[in-house]
């Protein structure tokens, strides 16, 4: 007999700007930084962690983080196979901001 699935658990991801980012927990831990955070915090006084504040990291940059990780998790896909990256254009301002930003939190994270 097939053993049910068991439900999946989420976390919440907080931006600079205050934007919320509710993220499978297995996609969230494919960052190396926020799987430690969770263990680290699991047996804490008010019970497991659930929301991350990111307080230096913008609502964009975030939201390209969130889908990589959730990509990642489901593909296995490397940062080069991930789409969202092709629509950047390298000779807008705006855009290199971004990539710079994206690279700089990925480096963060670990992940």
């Amino acid at each position: 007999m097939a053993q049910p699935d068991t439900p999946r658990e989420y976390i919440t991801l907080v931006s600079a700007e205050g934007c919320t980012f509710v993220l499978d927990k297995q996609a969230a831990c494919v960052s190396k930084m926020i799987k430690e955070m969770l263990e680290g915090c699991s047996a804490g006084p008010f019970g497991p962690m659930s929301t991350i504040p990111f307080r230096e990291v913008g609502a964009t940059v975030l939201d390209l983080v969130c889908q990589y990780l959730s990509e990642r998790n489901n593909r296995g896909s490397s940062m080069t196979e991930f789409k969202p990256l092709r629509t950047l254009d390298p000779s807008k301002e705006e855009d290199r901001q971004t990539v710079t930003e994206l690279l700089l939190a990925s480096n963060y994270l670990d992940c």
